[in-house]
């Protein structure tokens, strides 16, 4: 078993890092038997190399900004790295860390794997909906595949020849039919997408992993029940948390299964690793601070009873994680990265939100070090709210965090029920937090001055149903929420140049009169409501958009920074596509003078919009 000193390890690598602090580790690669291990830091834009033994980082390289995740070329003196934005990808010496080449492409890129031959790199393009696929020869990208809702992890399983790709968002859907999201895969000897894998009532797709014969793959997945009221949170029945289990050759749809238990929630599932022996997987639970660590043999005896119909209810069953769950193993704030050494040894969890490495023995599944990067208690405001944002600490039960229902700071793509309005009535899209900040009022009443007020005790009321924060904690978390950076527009030229049609879209946008010269009244031209650099007046308006459960008429005015990302649309989201608000849902031209627009104007407008 390790043994280390871990007040040494603490002392020595806060000093070697004094004046970096701030880590962020997000992905992880071990090295050799797992002396080594490379540490992509998100927060520094940096790989480290952490010798496990001495608990001393003993080389490090900066990267592009924000870095994502990384895969080993299979000749073993490579390596990618996927820098999320800094819209590239980095090919790295795996000895140096130098940078070899850079791929730069339109996009963010998340996950990132090499085909079995090593000719080409698969990366997903999460704003996008995209897999773009690189020739490594050349270094050029080939092509693009369309992939689900903003695809996540990207893995190769070389059994079969198939790339996985998890989704993070729900698939399109009406709004009064449960979610679901998608596995894409990719056939890797033709580089075509040859599955789509409906996962349904899922959503928030992140890690994936396969045992070594392909012959099971398990996908970190969440189950919302979000078309119930919010009422539900104190039954036990908003959100519930779990894995897909897959069985790649059978003629078997992927069988989805809980690691909560009655009483107790785990949130926001994350990463997943499988031991080399296939007897174990661990699945990070990154709103609850543990990893879980699940016997394959009693899980395979489960999916089997499943497949046989033995076990109604089996995806919604909060029973069932006690015939597979072995240990659920408390490690530091907000685990995501998971990564296992060659012999199954030692399982390396990368804790986002304390600049910790925790180290467990996968033999008694037990803590035997943590391993601190830098400095692990951040005093900032921002920081500290940042921890309140991913801890569902103070949900009941610890069913969801605010990340659950904002992954990455975003949205769900999620409509919900709140009932103080009345149960069953004024259902609401869920808005995206990115770059929020200075777009009050909040709800789409606009019934919220600000942030501090929209998470404030409502929340608790309301959404969590506990005693939620402290007013100090609710300033915090709103600083957090104020920091929170807009994506990458990749609908945006870097010099902020207007393409032409985007340019037709602007003068549409813009226009006083109909195309027959007839002027348009003030109030219903576009940027009338939408004005400002976030194109957003604080105003609620009639745009004709109620529906038969809405007792409202009005609702807020939508700011318009990157909208290209927000789908679906209005208020209750039941428009899938900016060209749904006016082509179906403007029928009376309340939401803008659309009647008399062509077909291009409409293209040139929506592209407008997805620049902004």
């Amino acid at each position: 078993m390790l043994c280390l000193a871990l007040a040494a390890y603490s002392a020595r690598t806060t000093v070697a890092q004094e004046s970096e602090a701030v880590c962020g580790p997000k992905f992880l690669i071990p090295e050799g038997n797992g002396g080594k291990v490379l540490i992509l830091c998100e927060k520094r834009n940096t790989i480290l190399r952490l010798d496990i033994q001495s608990g001393t980082v003993v080389s490090q390289a900066p990267t592009a900004e924000s870095p994502f995740a990384a895969c080993l070329h299979p000749d073993g003196k490579r390596m990618y790295v996927s820098c999320r934005r800094g819209q590239r990808i980095l090919e790295l010496d795996i000895n140096s860390l130098g940078v070899l080449r850079s791929f730069e492409l339109r996009g963010d890129p998340t996950g990132v794997s090499v085909s079995a031959d090593g000719k080409r790199l698969y990366a997903g393009v999460h704003s996008l909906d995209q897999i773009a696929v690189f020739d490594l020869e050349s270094g050029s990208e080939i092509k693009r595949l369309a992939a689900g809702n903003g695809p996540e992890a990207v893995l190769l399983e070389p059994r079969r020849g198939r790339v996985y790709v998890t989704n993070l968002l729900p698939s399109p859907n009406p709004p009064d039919r449960p979610c679901r999201t998608e596995i894409t895969v990719i056939d890797d000897r033709t580089a075509r997408v040859v599955e789509r894998l409906v996962l349904d009532g899922a959503n928030i797709g992140r890690g994936i992993a396969f045992v070594k014969d392909g012959s099971l793959g398990i996908a970190a997945i969440s189950r919302p029940k979000n078309l119930v009221p919010m009422v539900q949170v104190a039954r036990g029945w908003v959100v519930t948390n779990g894995f897909a289990v897959l069985s790649p050759g059978l003629d078997a749809l992927p069988v989805q299964l809980l690691v909560d238990e009655p009483n107790q929630a785990y949130a926001d599932p994350h990463d997943v690793v499988i031991t080399p022996d296939g007897r174990k997987f661990y699945l990070s639970c990154a709103g609850v601070d543990t990893v879980i660590s699940v016997d394959v043999g009693r899980l395979r005896k489960t999916v089997d009873e499943a497949l046989a119909g033995h076990l109604p209810g089996y995806a919604n069953h909060l029973g069932l994680s006690r015939r597979y769950v072995v240990a659920r193993i408390s490690v530091g704030a907000n685990p995501q990265a998971l990564a296992i050494d060659r012999n199954g040894q030692r399982l390396f969890v990368a804790n986002r939100l304390d600049d910790t490495i925790t180290v467990i023995d996968t033999a008694s599944d037990e803590v035997v070090a943590t391993i601190a990067l830098g400095e692990t208690d951040r005093g900032d405001r921002v920081a500290r709210g940042e921890r309140l944002f991913h801890s569902a600490a103070r949900t009941f039960q610890n069913q969801f965090s605010c990340a659950s229902c904002h992954p990455d700071g975003g949205f769900d793509g999620l409509q919900y029920d709140l009932e103080p309005d009345g149960l069953g009535e004024n259902p609401l899209d869920n808005r995206n937090l990115r770059d929020v900040a200075g777009t009050g009022p909040f709800k789409w009443a606009g019934s919220n001055p600000d942030i501090t007020t929209q998470c404030g005790t409502r929340t608790g009321k309301w959404i969590t149903r506990t005693g939620w924060l402290n007013s100090g904690q609710v300033v915090n978390l709103a600083a957090y929420i104020r920091s929170i950076q807009a994506v990458v527009n990749p609908y945006r030229s870097p010099d902020g140049q207007l393409t032409a049609a985007q340019h037709r879209g602007k003068v549409l946008f813009e226009r006083i009169t109909l195309n027959d010269g007839t002027p348009i009244p003030e109030e219903n031209r576009c940027n009338f409501c939408h004005a400002g650099p976030k194109y957003f007046d604080g105003r609620q308006f009639d745009v004709g958009t109620k529906g038969i459960r809405d007792t409202k008429t009005e609702f807020d005015t939508a700011h318009l920074v990157n909208i290209f990302e927000s789908a679906p649309y209005l208020h209750d989201g039941r428009a899938a596509t900016l060209e749904e608000i006016w082509t179906v849902y403007n029928p009376d031209g309340q939401h803008g003078v659309s009647s008399d627009w062509t077909k291009l104007q409409l293209n040139d407008l929506v592209e407008f919009l997805r620049g902004l």
